[in-house]
Parts: C-alpha cells; structure tokens; sequence
C-alpha cells in the first residue's frame, strides 16, 4: 500500500478524531480507514491512537508523525483545493472460472448494465493478475493467505454423482432397486464406468472419491473436458458418468444424479480483493453474494 495515502489518512483521521468522518471526507468506508491506520503502525512500528467508545486519542508518537507531516499536506491541501476523495473504480475487473461465472453472475451483471471486464482461468493465474492490477476482482475455491489480499466466504458450491440417462437404464445399473447397494459393489461399477473428468488428476472425482469411499480413484475409462459445460453437454449427449455442481443441472436436467446413496461434497468459493480496495470488496461482495444466493 502506498504509504503516501497512509499518511493522508492518518491526517484527516487525527484532525477529526472518528473514522467514519474522515471516511466520508476521503471517500474511503469505516473499515478501509481503519486497514490504513493499522498498516500505518505496522509501518512505523508504533501505536498512534487509543480507542475509547466514542473516539480516538492521539498517542505521543501520534503528536509528534502530526507536527512532521501537518504542513507538507495543508500546502498540497491548498495547490488543490481540498483533499480529492479516492477514486472510484469504475469498470469491473473480474477474474472467475467461466462456469460459475456464466451462471451464477452473468445474468444479473448484464441486467444492471455496469460495465465489465471478465478474466476466464484458474485460480493462481487469476491471484497474479489481481496482484499486477490487471483484474480488481476474483471468484476462488482457494483459501489463501496472501499478505496485501483480503478474501471474503461467497458461496458454497454442491457437487454430486451425474449419469448419463442411457447409463441409468441399463441394466447392471446398481441404483435401480429400493435396497442400497453395498458402497464396495458402487466402487466397482464405478470403476468400470466411462467418466467424463475436468482434469488429468481426477481433481473434482478424487474429493467424491474420498467422501464415498476414503481411497483414490482408479478410472478404468476417462476422457478430459476442462470445463464443467461440456462434461454436462457429453453426459447429454453420450454415455458416461460424472460430478457436477448442482447449480449447472436445474429442474430440467435429463442426466440421473444420486444424493442419497452417494454423498455429495460442498466446496466453498471467496471473493478475493486487493487489501487497498477494501471498501470496493465490501460493496461488490452484498452485490455478488445476493445474486448467488438470492
């Protein structure tokens, strides 16, 4: 974070002596405020307020960083004018797998007419462009702790075991009795069966895998298809079995899915901002969360 915009944050914060003022004055939210005064004394390795109920006290190290920085900014104060709020962000940046983002975003985004800009990928390479500024948003299953990002719960999502209708027919199906199958005879027709697989390492099968049955797979027969769309349109239109998020199957899915003798998982996704953009992630963040959860 620039330490520039800390020291003009610390400015209005110490003339005004409440967050939410100063916040309206820069055009920064309560919360980003107080992100600015704790990188401030993190930076400086010093306390520079104590917090009572109603207000903040200066500290001597705080008198002091005042009488240094006062009349440098009161002089840039008058070349401007006032102090400029911060500026908005304007387009939204957003870095998302496509399939979450086409259903669960997309429709309400193109609805309320903002302007967008969207990054298809997965989650390293979306993390480095938010940290090269390149996006300003990203929709993550990754729950990392990256030092200058900040990440908040946004959905979770629901896989479940997906067959194709052909395959729910025949007639060593071994879901078609009222009585549970036992789960050694499901790992074995499993096994034998033609998956479709979002990536060489089973990655989606391997988290089903070790729910239902706590070992690894060993797929007999697989083709790859890294992108949950088109698992969906081959089950559609092949023969073959697979997990699925149940967002992309609907009420008028023709694909058989089984959540009562195969336990699904949940996987949870975040909203991940840069630590300066704080009080754009709060806003975005009601936003998002609303559209796919509403």
């Amino acid at each position: 974070m620039n330490p520039i915009e800390l020291y003009q944050s610390f400015y209005l914060i110490y003339r005004e002596r409440n967050l939410t003022k100063a916040g309206k004055i820069l055009g920064l939210s309560q919360p980003a405020l107080s992100l600015h005064l704790q990188s401030l004394e993190r930076h400086r390795k010093e306390v520079l307020f104590r917090r009572t109920s109603r207000d903040l006290i200066p500290t001597d190290a705080a008198k002091r960083l005042y009488v240094q920085i006062a009349g440098p900014i009161e002089e840039l104060e008058r070349m401007e004018g006032t102090i400029r709020p911060k500026e908005k962000i304007g387009k939204i940046r957003i870095g998302s797998a496509k399939e979450i983002f086409l259903e669960k975003i997309l429709p309400k985004l193109s609805a309320s007419g903002e302007s967008f800009h969207v990054l298809y990928g997965h989650p390293p390479e979306l993390l480095d462009s938010l940290e090269k500024k390149e996006i300003d948003l990203v929709i993550t299953n990754q729950k990392l702790s990256v030092p200058g990002v900040l990440l908040e719960g946004l959905y979770k999502e629901k896989f479940v075991f997906v067959a194709s209708k052909s395959i729910s027919s025949k007639d060593n199906f071994p879901f078609r009795g009222q009585i549970k199958p036992k789960n050694e005879m499901i790992k074995t027709w499993m096994e034998n069966q033609h998956w479709f697989v979002y990536s060489e390492d089973f990655a989606i099968v391997r988290r089903f895998w070790k729910v239902n049955f706590d070992s690894r797979p060993k797929l007999k027969e697989y083709s790859v298809l890294p992108n949950l769309h088109d698992i969906k349109t081959a089950l559609e239109l092949g023969s073959g079995v697979s997990v699925l998020p149940t967002y992309l199957l609907g009420k008028k899915s023709s694909l058989y899915t089984n959540e009562k003798d195969c336990q699904g998982f949940e996987n949870q996704l975040y909203l991940v901002s840069r630590e300066e953009d704080i009080d754009f992630l709060e806003e975005k963040f009601r936003t998002f969360h609303h559209w796919m959860n509403g």
